[in-house]
């Protein structure tokens, strides 16, 4: 098998700006390795190995000191930006404190780093030129294009699902007709077979390939798409429609861990403003923002319950991809072509470093459909709304408590009903609050009702 590409000489995109917090350390997997986000002080986000060096504790368990350095929770041990460790608070002695910090054993490796389009972006490479390599390569970034980039905000989500499946999948437009059956209009009895789907120009490691294709439904039959794969994980999708209306849709697919895949996305339509909504004015931007994230999984549980399952039986067929899948059809260019590059150039799959990789494990429903790990934890905007959720629940609770109090003393001291009435009502009314809050919460942390059969509704 011939392997032209390095899977850690490449840029990868590892989490929009938006979702770090300057204020501590982020821990992050990319390509099986653990690594830890910081911003120093002279504000340059920072990764390196999430391991101290004294006893190989997580670095991101720890925090941003006052001089603006990275401190080891365990033992105090400070690390700058270039990962010099120059602080070991155990050592009293100036010169023996001078010869470790100067050890090549005290320091942690660092990754280059820069930020493109909202993106923080590693460079996967420890060798001792990573740097020079890293400035004769840029990432790939969103093409400029007629459409405003920067008019809606990118999402980030890791999911139990692999690169390969995940990437395949993104290549495959036609299975959107079916699996999403219900959403935006997609149906069965609406899809049309592709009447071209080719690759456009020269597939190579570097540059990876081109795809062109006609539409897959009866309302997007006269588009033409193009969608470019750059390695390592960049899928860029542009839709032209025959109305003159377009779409731009950029996907990345990082590979964290085996069997795990961080998806960042942006999705932009040329399409009419919508129509500003009072409500959602008067609620905090991050409110908006998380409920939104909390409505949205249905389409990404119906895509992660299809690739778990084909990722379930790929693991019991000891066979080559070419002989497992059957592709007869024209819509099926695109998965074979991902394939293809990725047998020709990069070794069938992604180069996991320093881990050996497991026997696939199947996982069960509450596992595939968690929504905590796979988005929440990670969003800034998801987080402040489950707070505040919180708090406000916790209010109506003892709101509820004190309104049942003041009820029974105004029953003691004999008042009329009517009067009696008001509390019992606020109070009945702060508790049915409480428990639609309580089922809005789950909303953030599993799509497993809390109620009922805990069963996903995918359709």
């Amino acid at each position: 098998m011939m392997t032209n590409f390095s899977w850690t000489k490449q840029w990868y995109p590892v989490t929009p700006i938006s979702y770090l917090d300057a204020s501590h350390p982020t821990p992050i997997t990319l390509l099986g390795k653990r690594l830890v986000i910081w911003r120093d002080k002279q504000q340059k986000w920072i990764a390196m190995d999430d391991t101290c060096p004294h006893k190989l504790a997580q670095l991101s368990l720890g925090s941003i000191d006052k001089n603006g350095d990275l401190m080891c929770r365990h033992h105090g041990w400070c690390f700058d930006g270039a990962g010099k460790c120059i602080n070991i608070p155990m050592l009293s002695d100036e010169k023996a404190l001078e010869t470790a910090c100067n050890s090549e054993r005290s320091r942690v490796q660092t990754y280059p780093t820069q930020v493109q389009q909202g993106l923080l972006w590693i460079w996967a490479d420890n060798s001792s030129n990573a740097v020079e390599d890293s400035t004769l390569k840029q990432p790939a970034v969103m093409p400029e294009y007629k459409l405003d980039t920067s008019s809606t905000d990118w999402f980030m989500s890791e999911v139990p699902v692999g690169y390969t499946v995940s990437v395949e999948s993104s290549f495959d437009p036609s299975h959107a007709q079916f699996l999403h059956e219900g959403i935006a209009g997609l149906s069965p009895e609406r899809a049309i077979a592709m009447q071209n789907f080719e690759v456009f120009g020269e597939m190579s490691a570097e540059d990876g390939f081109t795809l062109k294709h006609s539409g897959y439904n009866i309302f997007n039959k006269d588009m033409d798409a193009t969608r470019k794969f750059t390695p390592p994980c960049s899928n860029t999708t542009i839709y032209e429609y025959s109305n003159g209306k377009s779409a731009l849709f950029q996907l990345y697919f990082v590979p964290t861990k085996p069997g795990y895949c961080k998806h960042i996305t942006k999705f932009i339509f040329d399409a009419a403003p919508q129509k500003r909504n009072f409500f959602f004015e008067l609620l905090p931007k991050y409110l908006v923002t998380g409920l939104q994230h909390s409505s949205s999984y249905k389409l990404s549980n119906q895509d992660l319950s299809m690739m778990h399952s084909q990722a379930v039986n790929e693991s019991t067929e000891n066979k080559t991809w070419q002989k497992s899948y059957f592709m007869p059809s024209l819509a099926d260019v695109g998965i074979v072509t991902f394939r293809k590059w990725l047998d020709e150039f990069a070794g069938g799959k992604p180069e996991w470093q320093g881990i050996t990789e497991t026997a696939f494990q199947e996982l069960n429903h509450e596992q595939l459909y968690d929504r905590w790990h796979r988005h929440t934890k990670h969003c800034p905007s998801c987080r402040q709304s489950l707070i505040l959720i919180d708090k406000i629940k916790d209010f109506c609770q003892n709101f509820t408590a004190v309104l049942a109090i003041f009820a029974l003393l105004l029953i003691a001291i004999n008042l009329p009903v009517k009067i009696i009435f008001i509390p019992v009502l606020l109070g009945i009314l702060s508790l049915i609050c409480s428990y639609k809050l309580d089922s809005i919460r789950q909303r953030f942390l599993s799509s497993i009702p809390k109620k009922g059969l805990p069963v996903v509704k995918l359709y």
